[in-house]
Order: C-alpha cells, then sequence, then structure tokens
C-alpha cells in the first residue's frame, strides 16, 4: 500500500502537515476513528498496545504519581507535547508547572518523557531528536520484551551527548527526578 513510499523522488513530493493544520484536522473529527500523532510534519500511525505495554505503563504511571508530589510537577499519559512541527503523545511525560499552565496550553517541553517500546521502537527512537530540541533532559524508551531501558540524556542542539542501555536487571534512577527509580526485572515479576 504505501511502497509508493519507497521511491525517493515520492518522498520528497509528500505534503508536510503543519501543527496548526493538524489542529484543525483533530477539531473536525477526521482522527475520531484513527490514532495518530504527528512527527516531524507527518502523520505517523500510532500501534496498538500490548498487554505487556499497558501493564508496563500503568506501574510507571504510579511511580511517577508517587514521586512527583510537588504542586509543580503534572504526570501526563499520552498527552500531547508540541515540538516544532511535531506534536508527540509520550506513554509518559511529567511536565515542570502549575496545572492551570497546562490547561490553557499545550506543552511545549517536559522534565522526564518515558516511552514503552515493544513493537514501536524505530519510531520512539526517531522522537528523540525532536525530544532534544524541546530540551527535556531526560528521556527513557523502556523496552520489557528484552529487559533493557535506553537511557537519553544532555540535550544539546537537538542532539542527546549521553545515551546508554540499561539492563533491566539494575536500578536506574531519573537524573531529572531524583526521587524517581525503577527497576523493570522487579515489576515483570510481581
Amino acid at each position: 500500500m504505501l511502497e509508493v513510499l519507497d521511491s525517493p523522488e515520492i518522498r520528497k513530493c509528500v505534503a508536510p502537515i503543519t501543527i496548526d493544520r493538524y489542529h484543525r484536522m483533530i477539531e473536525s473529527g477526521i482522527f475520531d476513528e484513527w490514532q495518530v500523532e504527528l512527527l516531524g510534519g507527518v502523520l505517523v500511525e500510532k500501534m496498538s498496545k500490548s498487554k505487556l505495554h499497558i501493564f508496563v505503563v500503568q506501574v510507571l504511571y504510579r511511580l511517577l504519581m508517587q514521586s512527583c508530589r510537588e504542586p509543580d510537577f503534572l504526570v501526563q499519559k499520552e498527552d500531547p507535547i508540541t515540538v516544532g512541527n511535531s506534536e508527540l503523545e509520550p506513554d509518559l511525560s511529567v511536565i515542570r508547572g502549575a496545572i492551570t499552565h497546562v490547561s490553557q496550553t499545550k506543552p511545549t517541553s517536559a522534565q522526564f518523557v518515558i516511552e514503552v517500546a515493544i513493537s514501536s521502537l524505530v519510531i520512539d527512537r526517531a522522537k528523540a531528536a525532536d525530544y532534544a530540541v524541546a530540551g527535556i533532559p531526560e528521556y527513557w524508551i523502556v523496552r520489557p520484551d528484552v529487559n533493557l531501558i535506553e537511557v537519553y540524556r544532555e540535550p544539546v542542539d537537538g542532539i542527546y551527548c549521553d545515551i546508554e542501555e540499561v539492563s533491566g536487571d539494575e536500578t536506574l534512577s531519573s537524573v531529572a527526578l531524583p526521587e524517581f527509580s525503577f527497576h523493570l526485572a522487579h515489576t515483570l515479576v510481581e
């Protein structure tokens, strides 16, 4: 169906979607039955979620809520962050600022973002560039199917300078949220 995109000449002609147009499309109801997000001006269909994905997101959400008791942090679940020509909907994000600020406008950055990747690894890695452009200090890609967490830190000029893979057998502590730590292997056996 999309083999046409294999042609570089055709890919150059693809019409990107602006944030404003994307918002108008949402308001018109075009996406009521189609789950997409805007990545680099292109609509990307969101992957369906496995039971494992849902479980890990729920555990992480609960842990983040316990760690972010300050009124200056808001934990979001699949809510948008607008960056350049992308409107990403990370599995989890921690936004700095009062909840009333977020009610007025969509966030353009976050303190910390987590994606759980089982079937979406390529897309979640592509999102790292946007998260770095937004100055998000820390981004995790949790990969429960291979017991691994990819950690992205120190964004500079749209690139994360510190990237590491941490075994799920280790307890990983957040630098951006020092009170938050996570042990993937323990989560999977609970």
